[in-house]
């Protein structure tokens, strides 16, 4: 990998943005990258929990300007599409993927830390939609993704003025879970990733796909599905064991 460092510490996987120099800019190169490690990790069973860092300063600083810059229109049009799916691609991985950010998460910087399902946050973190800075506007849905999380006021005073916001605000609106000492970041993260990859897998699996299955029509149908497979996983029976005997003594 030219752009990505992974580690793999079973079960939880870490992946590091590793283009410090460059604040982990976001490049042709790192987004198929980013795409390819994703997809690999959905499919390893002996991972169960991710956790996305960035190395050096920054998170990341979002798109890499000088890629941009020397893409035409038509061209910048034709990428949309294979961009947009690497952040899919992450946002459907079946494992529990944490956002672990420090410094900065600009852009599409900001979009990958939406994608994770949970969010923490050092303090000296800070979040931004520059776009309107620089004649563009948050594409790749990161604009119905903030909302979804922050709510409609806060993530439009985020969008119309380009503005940047730190981690006691990004707090507050609920764009992430916990604000921690840079020091205690990683620590935390791996915590975390620690118990949810203790947890039985399926029921795991289950419970990340049903926040993007709401809107199917067969909902109530593929959620008994669901249920019953777990049912009948021995990890249900094994965990249900565990809590009757603590319950005991």
């Amino acid at each position: 990998m030219e752009t990505l460092l992974v580690e793999r510490k079973d079960p939880v996987a870490w992946v590091w943005l590793d283009r410090s120099r460059q604040l982990n800019a976001l490049n042709d190169t790192s987004l198929a990258e980013l795409r390819q490690v994703f997809e690999e990790l959905t499919r390893d069973d002996a991972i169960r929990a991710i956790v996305l860092g960035g190395r050096g300063f920054a998170f990341s600083a979002g798109f890499d300007i000088a890629w941009m810059a020397g893409q035409d229109t038509g061209t910048a049009r034709q990428d949309l599409a294979s961009i947009e799916a690497v952040y899919d691609t992450i946002e459907a991985c079946s494992k529990p993927v944490i956002a672990a950010v420090h410094g900065a998460a600009m852009g599409g910087g900001l979009l990958l830390a939406l994608v994770a399902d949970l969010r923490l946050a050092a303090e000296g973190a800070h979040f931004g939609a520059p776009e309107v800075k620089i004649g563009l506007f948050p594409n790749l849905r990161l604009i119905p993704r903030l909302e979804r999380v922050v709510g409609l006021g806060a993530a439009k005073r985020m969008v119309l003025t380009g503005d940047p916001i730190d981690a006691g605000e990004a707090l507050r609106i609920g764009l992430v879970e916990q604000v921690l000492p840079k020091a205690d970041l990683y620590t935390e993260a791996a915590a975390l990733a620690g118990s949810l990859a203790g947890l039985p897998p399926l029921a795991l699996k289950s419970a990340k796909a049903v926040f993007s299955a709401t809107q199917r029509p067969d909902f109530v149908t593929w959620e008994r599905a669901q249920f019953a497979a777990c049912w009948s996983q021995p990890e249900r029976q094994a965990a249900m064991d565990a809590f009757l005997e603590r319950r005991r003594k």
